[in-house]
């Protein structure tokens, strides 16, 4: 049973149950109550009641056999009625009077009743419209020659004083105001109850997929699937971080481990040449590959220590670039290119701020401005733009550019493309890879396209919130 009530598909369908439910009950509790037939009766009226009472007690001949002029003038027209529900001072009772009698039979609190009557002439002897506006109102009990008798009055009322009675009812406007407002409330409970949890969830499960792989994701004690799904995260970002912990410990440890041959291969063909005295083309060609090798593992080397050693800090846009472009900016000299960088001013007045893994975001910049800088004829720009929410970085070169098939590939590891990018450039295809996993792992998105004349533009967005 504990089980069934904790299922969330339960909870939700006897909560939108109950509401309908509770919604119905008190909606109909008050329409009765804006109801002019049969509300409460006024004190007025039950005043006038307990008068006409008394003197039907002192002076039954007051009403019997039929009501004397100045009492119904004084009271309004009386109705007495027996056990056997038969009117005894009457031996017609109108079928209003007959309706209201049958609704209201038990002996409390006396009701009252707003009505139209449709009999007798519509206007009166001068040409005024007849008042045909009647109120009933009663019981009460009344003991004559020691028999009880249930005691009803009818009288006529002015427009007016009916328009001031039904005042007193419960307006039709609070039916919906009352059903509106209790029914958006328990909905709030229920939503409240089921969206609080989730928000928390994919708070946490958002600063998980940027790499927080140390978030607490929160615990709920409730055995519904909210509850049961906590605990799936929880478990499942555990056996992340520990497989996301042993692969990068087994690429440090295989790195490690190829430096050692690489190593000795170095020292055989430093030996070899020695003893030679002369190299051939294919010792050549072992030597190129070592030297591709090296710079593959010394890549894995660089990337592992960058992923292990990593951690978020607040820093300034321009703390990051300023050292990179300077960078770029020589390198680009030395081969003879020039680098332009490109800053709005509001980025260097406003102090633009960034939560990032510095060494990674550094790493990724650079490789993508080096790459730029390899295949451009003369020029590089990096370009920067930004709104409210986002950070926007261009880097574009004058090169050959790329065919349109193979953009999305130049981001795979060991990628090259056979026109630009082959084995004698000196490229080991690791570069961009390195790029596009660090920009993934600040939350952000890398794309490659080729330029409106010419070359390569690669952009990196990155969220600034």
């Amino acid at each position: 049973m504990n089980r069934l009530v904790n299922n969330l598909f339960v909870k939700i369908f006897l909560t939108f149950w109950g509401i309908l439910v509770i919604t119905a009950v008190i909606t109909i509790g008050l329409i009765k109550l804006t109801n002019t037939e049969n509300m409460e009766a006024p004190d007025w009226a039950v005043r006038t009641l307990h008068n006409a009472a008394k003197r039907i007690e002192g002076d039954p001949l007051s009403i019997t056999p039929r009501p004397s002029r100045e009492f119904q003038r004084r009271f309004g027209r009386p109705f007495l009625i027996n056990e056997q529900g038969v009117s005894i001072n009457t031996p017609k009772v109108p079928r209003h009077m007959r309706r209201f009698i049958a609704t209201n039979d038990q002996i409390g609190v006396p009701k009252l009743s707003i009505i139209e009557h449709r009999g007798g002439e519509p206007r009166g002897e001068n040409g005024e419209p007849r008042n045909n506006q009647l109120i009933l109102f009663g019981p009460i009990s009344v003991e004559i020659s020691g028999q009880d008798y249930l005691f009803y009055l009818e009288r006529p009322v002015s427009p007016t004083s009916a328009a001031s009675l039904r005042r007193l009812a419960v307006a039709p406007e609070l039916i919906w105001g009352v059903a509106i407002i209790l029914s958006i409330g328990l909905c709030m409970l229920l939503t409240r109850h089921l969206v609080r949890p989730l928000k928390q969830l994919q708070s946490a499960a958002n600063q998980v997929s940027l790499g927080h792989l140390d978030t607490p994701l929160p615990e709920f004690s409730r055995g519904d699937e909210i509850g049961r799904l906590s605990g799936s995260l929880n478990r499942m970002v555990v056996t992340l971080h520990q497989a996301i912990e042993n692969q990068r410990r087994l690429l440090s440890d295989i790195s490690h481990e190829l430096r050692s041959p690489l190593t000795r291969l170095n020292m055989a063909l430093a030996l070899h040449k020695k003893r030679q005295g002369e190299t051939t083309s294919e010792v050549q060609r072992i030597e190129r590959e070592a030297q591709r090798l090296e710079q593959m593992i010394a890549a894995l080397l660089s990337l592992s220590r960058m992923q292990i050693n990593a951690q978020q800090q607040h820093l300034k846009l321009e703390e990051l670039l300023n050292p990179l472009t300077s960078d770029c900016q020589f390198e680009a000299e030395q081969l003879g290119k020039q680098f332009f960088a490109h800053y709005p001013k509001a980025i260097g007045s406003q102090g633009i701020e960034l939560v990032a893994y510095p060494e990674l975001l550094s790493s990724a910049i650079e490789n993508i401005c080096r790459n730029a800088l390899k295949y451009a004829e003369s020029t590089v720009r990096l370009t920067l733009e930004h709104n409210e929410f986002e950070l926007s970085l261009t880097v574009s070169d004058d090169g050959p550019g790329l065919p349109s098939h193979e953009l999305e590939n130049i981001f795979r590891p060991f990628y090259r493309s056979n026109e630009a990018r082959d084995r004698d450039s000196g490229g080991v295809g690791l570069g961009l890879a390195i790029a596009e996993s660090a920009i993934r792992q600040h939350g952000g998105q890398i794309a490659a396209s080729n330029g409106e004349d010419k070359g390569l533009e690669v952009t990196i967005r990155l969220p600034l919130k």
